[in-house]
């Protein structure tokens, strides 16, 4: 189980390097409706990088207003413009819950939403789908979309949802260090790094390469592994400093460091 958070420019400008420490991973907005440039989120390329300089591993969600396949045409196009660079170690969402849509008859809206599902799995996507409680329960409760993974947001205790979440979405009330105001929690069920990655999606394994070199000085938070196979831990670090003593390709902890060796995803650079 892991923690993490959701954003969108309503955060403003975050200070990524102090939220670090505190989360598993984020879920980025990447913007709203159509493939219009007015309609991307203006913090969404800030935030992205931000989150891949520090090795924070992060998804995105789109804000859906579609009403019939045209905008959602529209919105894939939108959603694909702007992740093609993206390196997404977590799903791409799709928000229902505009009042709009939930005023469709179930059939269209479950059409509507099937349809942005599957062409973002033709692209190569590992997707789902983020709505609240009374809305899986209702508009969005359909076998047809039991494929896709649901991002489920009940502010509780616990989760309730009688189906199968991938993510629960379990405050809209969290306070970290390093952002002003509050800021949505979520739990994710699904270790989603590892089974993108198995899976081979959201393009995470073309064109990879290693970040740093033998003598670099870097910082790793997460798990030190005694070999390069990644699969006996033998410390776990938040923050600390190394220097890179070696680097082997083609290996699941290809970094090795003073104590044993480290996975890519868990060594980063801090912002200048």
């Amino acid at each position: 189980m892991r923690r993490g958070i959701d954003v969108s420019s309503y955060q403003g400008k975050i200070d990524w390097q102090r939220v670090k420490p505190h989360i598993d991973f984020a879920i980025l907005r990447c913007g709203w409706g159509n493939d219009s440039r007015r309609q991307d989120d203006v913090y969404f390329e800030r935030n992205a990088s931000a989150c891949s300089e520090l090795n924070i591993p992060y998804g995105v969600y789109l804000y859906s207003y579609a009403t019939n396949l045209d905008d959602t045409r529209s919105e894939v196009m939108h959603t694909l413009r702007l992740i093609k660079d993206k390196k997404l170690e977590y799903p791409v969402f799709l928000d229902v819950e505009a009042r709009r849509m939930m005023s469709l008859p179930k059939n269209e809206l479950t059409e509507i939403v099937k349809f942005y599902c599957e062409e973002m799995e033709r692209n190569g996507y590992y997707v789902g789908i983020y709505g609240s409680l009374d809305r899986f329960n209702s508009n969005l409760d359909s076998e047809e979309l039991d494929a896709f993974d649901k991002w489920v947001a009940e502010w509780n205790d616990r989760l309730t949802y009688k189906g199968h979440a991938g993510m629960w979405q379990n405050t809209a009330y969290e306070e970290l260090p390093g952002i002003r105001g509050r800021v949505d929690g979520d739990i994710a069920y699904i270790d989603y790094p590892d089974v993108i990655r198995r899976a081979g999606l959201n393009h995470l394994n073309e064109d990879e390469t290693l970040k740093f070199s033998r003598g670099d000085k870097v910082f790793v938070t997460g798990d030190i592994f005694r070999n390069s196979d990644g699969e006996e831990v033998v410390e776990r670090v938040c923050d600390r400093e190394f220097v890179i003593e070696e680097v082997l390709k083609d290996r699941e902890a290809p970094y090795k460091i003073e104590p044993g060796y480290v996975k890519a995803l868990n060594v980063y650079k801090k912002c200048e």
